[in-house]
Order: C-alpha cells, then sequence, then structure tokens
C-alpha cells in the first residue's frame, strides 16, 4: 500500500515552466491562515454533493460498503469515498467551524512534512509524446534540481519507506478498526429516495489463491444474462450488475433504483448460482446457444478490461498508477 500526494496540471509546451511554478507556489506559497471561509464552503458544498450521491448511487455506495468488509485497501476506499465519508467530512467541517487555530496548525504540520521529507521519496510524471518530452526534459530536470526548489525535500531527512515491501502504518489501524467497528452483519441505510438500492457479496477467493480470468466471464454472464432477466426485465429494477474483483477474490450483486422489498431482491440474489449450474447442464439451450451466450460474456468481459480509448491525460495517470503497484495484466488470461 502507498500513500502519496499527487499534484497535477496539464498545459501546452510554452507554457511548462509556468506550471511549475504554480506547483511550487501550492506547496510553499499558500496562505492557509485566511483560507477558512474558502474551506468552509468548500467542504459545505462537497457534503451536500456527498449526500445527493448517496441517494441518486445508492448501488455504487452499497457496492463500495461491501467490499470494503473484506480487504484493508476497500476498508480505506469506503472509509475515503464511501457512506462512512459523510462523517469524517462532517467532522473535519465542525473542526474548521469551532477549532480553526488547532487545525490550521495540524495543516501546517502536513505542509512541513512534504516539504521535508527525503526527495527519494518524490517523483515527477509526464505524459506527451516524443516531440513534446523533448522540449520540456531539460525544463523539468531543472524543476527537479535543488537549486531551483530548494524548498523541496532535505538531505537530512531519513530515506522513504517502501510500502510495496513494508507494511504500511495504516494497515494495522484498519485492520483493527474492521473488527471493531465494522463486523460482518445485514446493514441497511436510509436515505432520502423512493427506490431502494440493494446489495450482498461476499469473499470467492482467498488472498494469494490464484483466479483464473473465466471468472470474470462468469460474473459478465451473471449481469446481461440472469440479472438481466429477472431482476431488470422482470422485477422491474433499473440496473442490476454482478461484479467480481479478482484483487481481492470479493464478488458483489447489487441493484440500481429497484422498487422491491429488500428481501424479495435478496432472494433473487440467492437463486443466482442455482440458475448458473441449471444453465450449464441444462439441454433447453442448443449447443449454439449456449455458445452464442458464452461467446457474446468473454467479449464482454474483454471490452470491460480494454475500457474505451483513453486521453492523453487520463493514460498517463493509469500508467502511473500501474507503476507504482508494480501492477500487470498477464494475469487476466481468459
Amino acid at each position: 500500500m502507498l500513500t502519496m500526494l499527487f499534484i497535477h496540471g496539464k498545459c501546452t509546451i510554452d507554457k511548462i515552466s509556468d506550471l511549475f511554478d504554480i506547483f511550487k507556489l501550492v506547496l510553499t506559497d499558500i496562505n492557509i491562515d485566511d483560507s477558512q471561509s474558502i474551506l468552509q464552503n468548500s467542504l459545505k458544498s462537497h457534503l451536500s454533493s456527498l449526500k445527493s450521491n448517496v441517494a441518486s448511487r445508492g448501488h455504487s455506495y452499497a457496492n463500495t460498503r461491501i467490499r470494503g468488509r473484506y480487504s484493508v485497501r476497500a476498508f480505506l476506499d469506503e472509509k475515503a469515498l464511501g457512506v462512512t465519508s459523510l462523517e469524517s467530512y462532517t467532522a473535519i467541517l465542525e473542526t474548521v467551524e469551532s477549532d480553526w487555530k488547532n487545525f490550521i496548525i495540524r495543516i501546517q504540520d502536513l505542509r512541513d512534512s512534504i516539504l521535508k521529507g527525503n526527495r527519494g521519496g518524490m517523483l515527477l510524471d509526464i505524459t506527451g509524446d516524443r516531440k513534446v518530452l523533448d522540449a520540456i526534459m531539460e525544463k523539468a530536470e531543472i524543476f527537479l534540481s535543488k537549486d531551483s526548489f530548494p524548498e523541496l525535500g532535505s538531505d537530512q531527512a531519513p530515506p522513504s519507506i517502501d510500502f510495496r515491501s513494508t507494511p504500511h502504518p495504516w494497515v494495522d489501524s484498519a485492520t483493527k478498526d474492521m473488527q471493531i467497528f465494522d463486523p460482518l452483519r445485514d446493514e441497511g441505510i436510509a436515505v432520502a429516495t423512493q427506490v431502494a438500492y440493494v446489495g450482498e457479496g461476499g469473499r470467492l477467493y482467498d488472498v494469494g489463491e490464484s483466479v483464473k480470468g473465466s471468472v470474470s466471464v462468469v460474473s459478465h454472464y451473471l449481469t446481461t444474462g440472469y440479472m438481466w432477466d429477472v431482476i431488470r426485465a422482470k422485477n422491474g429494477a433499473y440496473g442490476a450488475y454482478s461484479q467480481f474483483s479478482s484483487t481481492d477474490g470479493v464478488a458483489t450483486l447489487y441493484t440500481y433504483r429497484d422498487p422491491n422489498p429488500p428481501e424479495n431482491t435478496l432472494l433473487a440474489f440467492h437463486a443466482a448460482a442455482d440458475v448458473l449450474l441449471e444453465d450449464a447442464s441444462s439441454s433447453k439451450y442448443t449447443v449454439e446457444e449456449k455458445n452464442a451466450a458464452i461467446t457474446t460474456a468473454i467479449i464482454g468481459t474483454i471490452g470491460d478490461l480494454d475500457g474505451s480509448a483513453l486521453s492523453a491525460n487520463d493514460a498517463g495517470w493509469v500508467a502511473l498508477i500501474r507503476y507504482l503497484r508494480v501492477s500487470y495484466f498477464d494475469t487476466q488470461t481468459l
């Protein structure tokens, strides 16, 4: 697990020096003392959007909530981006409004830790074609030099820890939080909506267990077959999905804008496995029909892996995350 602060930007070739200057300003010259009202308004706006999203996109939050019960990474994702983040942002807003001086001290300590950290733990990632990279490389090297940016990094700071090979301190605390505050259980979250977002899931594969790409095909087959036919077409939910993650071995079923009582949808979820076994062994389909459905699921799974064409900005970000995670796709064999 890695925890890093990223500063993003994009510009044309002739503006690269200006962009680097903005990066410097963000890290060193922002007057935090005068930003209380700005931060208050930003937090209030974000909280309002988050509450609205929970009511309109509850299926995504239900899926994140379920997955957060099975792995530390997913648990932290839920705390930062899921329903739990409502509590976190509310607490931050209360602190900003009632204890601004101490909040400023915490922010300044955080900035000092970044600026005074070891430069070996910092990196610069640039995306562009060969012409762009050749044109800006000299300016990038100047920006990274100690003489150009003396405020950033300290030679006396201890070496940065590589948390890809060393346990991250958040892992231990998050594991304890998972056991104390978030035990496996059924739960319902009340939101102001006339429809439901129902989710159910669990771990199919243990951490480190080999997972074949064909499992993702089965998950896609469920979404386009049983989930569509029964939960969407027959029962009237606006969306119904099956999702499997080979990263943590967790599978989930969840619905979007579901007009049915949750217990009815859960019964439909429970019947999914039997339907899969029946489809695999039943003679009611011809060989051609079975092959067509399976082929469609394979093509759809490959399409999900490929995704849509990325912009240069998105492609660079994805490449950076894969580099940091040491992630390769040769395990995604169908």
